[in-house]
């Protein structure tokens, strides 16, 4: 069997309704968790759900690394139509020579034995030539509202956290 890390899966926006293609993409998102359970590893998976309101059902099938909608992409547009400089950073980030986001150990950037702030990770990330933009905390707080799937964009840079060697920092990079 091939080893893939990550796996992206598009839904069927163009040949089916909202609901059809949502069912489709979780099932497939289902049998992709089977896979990687029956052969011990851990994939890495980015959906496309075509209706917001079909995120929660994407977690039980622990796609919790991205799920991404149309939502996101009108949310982008809108910004980058209100504002020009924003527009040449999604320019950066959609190019295939450009920028990409990546999930990275937050060993890769401190230490995790005591708490330490965003800022901290931050500038560590500054260090390395790449932009720190969140967190993926494994156990985030179930009252954070911003913190959906663990995932926080923007997290407060002054609060000391305490981070497990399976949480994640989002961070803008070249590879």
């Amino acid at each position: 069997m091939p080893s893939y890390d990550h796996v992206l899966v598009l839904g069927y926006s163009e040949t089916m309704a909202a609901q059809p293609a949502d069912t489709r993409t979780l099932v497939t998102l289902l049998h992709l968790r089977k896979i990687a359970d029956d052969a011990g590893t851990h994939i890495s998976i980015v959906s496309e759900m075509i209706d917001v309101r079909n995120r929660e059902l994407a977690a039980v099938t622990k796609a919790d690394d991205f799920v991404v909608s149309n939502r996101l992409v009108s949310l982008m547009l809108a910004q980058a139509s209100e504002n020009q400089h924003l527009a040449a950073i999604f320019d950066d980030l959609l190019d295939e020579e450009g920028s990409e986001i990546y999930m990275r150990p937050v060993g890769d950037y401190v230490a995790i034995d005591h708490p330490v702030t965003f800022w901290t990770i931050a500038e560590s990330a500054r260090l390395r030539g790449e932009i720190a933009i969140g967190h993926r905390r494994v156990r985030a707080a179930q009252n954070d509202e911003r913190a959906l799937g663990g995932v926080t964009v923007n997290p407060l840079k002054s609060q000391a956290l305490a981070y497990l060697p399976e949480d994640r920092v989002i961070v803008l990079a070249r590879d």
